[in-house]
């Protein structure tokens, strides 16, 4: 029923580190304008790799369908962060709810996920070509799967911790959104993503689009990084000093790519820009 479970070896990431296209879109003004503020401009030249859009799922998918050059593609991957339980009644998965056919959807959409609880971390391809609800087949248009990567157990409460906004805000935002991108189906065009964690999991607008731009840019980079020194920058960016995982290679990478070794190793999330950390290719504004 599911295009792949978070334990399966067959499809669980992309073949290769070409990168797909990626669309962002949120309701929130201020979200968007982090994103802008983040997300080196290299990525966001002319909508190539990657482009914002301020505004409701359903205005995206109305500029999808009338094939405008910035949203062009044919098959896309949307994301929902949303609950273990598969729920769509909150947030972004409100959208998701309301654009593909209310509560038959839902619960549609449960059976999916098997309605049994899926881990905070986690992520699981629901392939919509499979959907017969009349409204969805209406409305999916391009939209072929949704990847649900839950980032709360339930909407009961925050999952920030102000004493701790690293492993409480960084590192589960980079990890939503990292799972999302190693769970993307080879075969789509592009990938529409929300803010994460940004509506009832709490964490500060500032702290997600940071740790997303993160992800992205180490994601949109594709070959010109190997993996080895992207899981090094990982390790650094989430706060994980641990040297011996710094390999000779790694350290003869950065250079090349014009990354202070050192800045590195003390690369400290909430002081220090992405600029430290990300290649000296990325690091241009403006293109």
């Amino acid at each position: 029923m599911t295009y792949n479970t978070p334990n399966s070896l067959e499809h669980c990431s992309r073949k290769n580190m070409k990168p797909l296209r990626i669309i962002l879109c949120d309701t929130n003004e201020a979200v968007a304008k982090l994103w802008k503020k983040y997300i080196p401009g290299v990525f966001m030249a002319n909508g190539r790799n990657l482009c914002i859009h301020h505004g409701h799922l359903e205005s995206l998918v109305s500029k999808i369908r009338s094939g405008q050059t910035v949203h062009s593609g044919e098959t896309y991957a949307i994301v929902s962060p949303g609950n273990s339980f598969g729920y769509l009644g909150g947030g972004f998965d409100l959208a998701l709810y309301n654009y593909f056919g209310g509560k038959p959807f839902e619960t549609w959409f449960k059976k999916q996920l098997e309605e049994r609880y899926h881990t905070v971390g986690s992520a699981t391809v629901v392939n919509l070509s499979k959907c017969e609800e009349v409204v969805t087949v209406t409305k999916r248009d391009g939209i072929k799967y949704i990847i649900h990567c839950p980032t709360v157990v339930a909407p009961t409460r925050s999952i920030y911790d102000g004493d701790n906004p690293l492993r409480t805000g960084y590192e589960p935002v980079f990890n939503a959104i990292w799972n999302a991108l190693m769970h993307a189906p080879d075969e789509i065009d592009g990938l529409i993503i929300p803010g994460i964690c940004t509506g009832y999991a709490g964490v500060p607008n500032e702290i997600s689009c940071k740790s997303m731009a993160f992800a992205l840019s180490l994601y949109l980079l594709g070959d010109q990084i190997s993996k080895e020194c992207r899981n090094t920058l990982i390790m650094f960016f989430l706060g994980y000093p641990f040297k011996p995982f710094f390999v000779e290679e790694s350290k003869l990478e950065c250079a090349r790519l014009g990354i202070d070794i050192v800045k590195v190793q003390k690369f400290d999330v909430q002081r220090d820009g992405l600029e430290t950390i990300l290649p000296s290719l990325v690091r241009q504004k403006e293109v």
